[in-house]
């Protein structure tokens, strides 16, 4: 019976070993999801590696959206002043 104890006792052991790890990988895993300034951290740069990756393979395609970008900063711009200045 000794043996049976001991046996039943190793088992409890081990159970409780594995309740452990499971809640600790739990627990990291909603340190994760609550971790919003990693989770940015992480987003921007996975966006910077996809925007240089797009760079290397398709320049054009970046230096478009730029002109593009610098041509509505222009519009609204002059917008703006233009506004100012009919006041």
């Amino acid at each position: 019976m000794t043996d049976d104890k001991e046996r039943a006792l190793s088992e409890i052991r081990s159970d409780i070993e594995a309740t452990r790890q499971r809640l600790a990988e739990t627990l990291d895993a909603i340190e994760d999801r609550l971790d919003v300034p990693k989770r940015v951290r992480t987003a921007l740069q996975d966006a910077m590696d996809r925007l240089d990756a797009l760079r290397q393979e398709r320049p054009e395609v970046v230096y478009g959206v730029l002109a593009g970008i610098a041509a509505l900063l222009a519009s609204v711009t002059a917008l703006i002043v233009r506004a100012a200045t009919r006041k």
